[in-house]
């Protein structure tokens, strides 16, 4: 069977998700964008989404930042109701927004339709953890070989 594939401004589309993230739904979407290297790739990963009871540090969250933008990006850091968000794949640039913008938590990666990640894993967390902490020269270098050969 040929899968249809819709393509959707992300304003349309992740407001749906988010709708169905409160719901109770689980949602599956297909990334875009290289922030999330090397754990997620744009437009070849898919990530489901859940809706979290308590978002922590580490965990990979879809956000909504106002006027229709949407990022999914690592938190790095929450402060009370405030939560510091960066991409795996940006060396400096975050973003900020508060609980209540938390629309929903990665609890899987795919790579088509089969699990490359289960995020609650000790092993992905584990991986996670090391890249995060890992000097900024480091993540850089890395970050550079992976885009010129993309093999993971």
């Amino acid at each position: 069977m040929n899968a249809r594939r819709i393509i959707l401004p992300n304003a349309i589309m992740l407001g749906e998700a988010t709708r169905m993230l409160e719901e109770g739904h689980s949602v599956t979407i297909m990334t875009k964008g290289n922030s999330m290297s090397p754990f997620i790739r744009g437009e070849r990963d898919s990530v489901t989404l859940v809706k979290k009871e308590k978002v922590e540090v580490g965990d990979i969250a879809l956000c909504h930042l106002g006027n229709g933008r949407y990022v999914l990006h690592r938190v790095y850091a929450i402060n009370g109701d405030k939560v510091r968000l960066k991409g795996d794949g940006n060396l400096d640039a975050t973003e900020a927004c508060t609980l209540s913008d938390v629309c929903g938590v990665v609890s899987v990666i795919l790579r088509g339709e089969k699990p490359r990640f289960r995020c609650d894993s000790p092993c992905f967390k584990r991986a996670s953890r090391r890249w995060v902490r890992a000097p900024r020269i480091v993540r850089r270098i890395c970050l550079g070989i992976y885009r010129r050969i993309k093999i993971l």
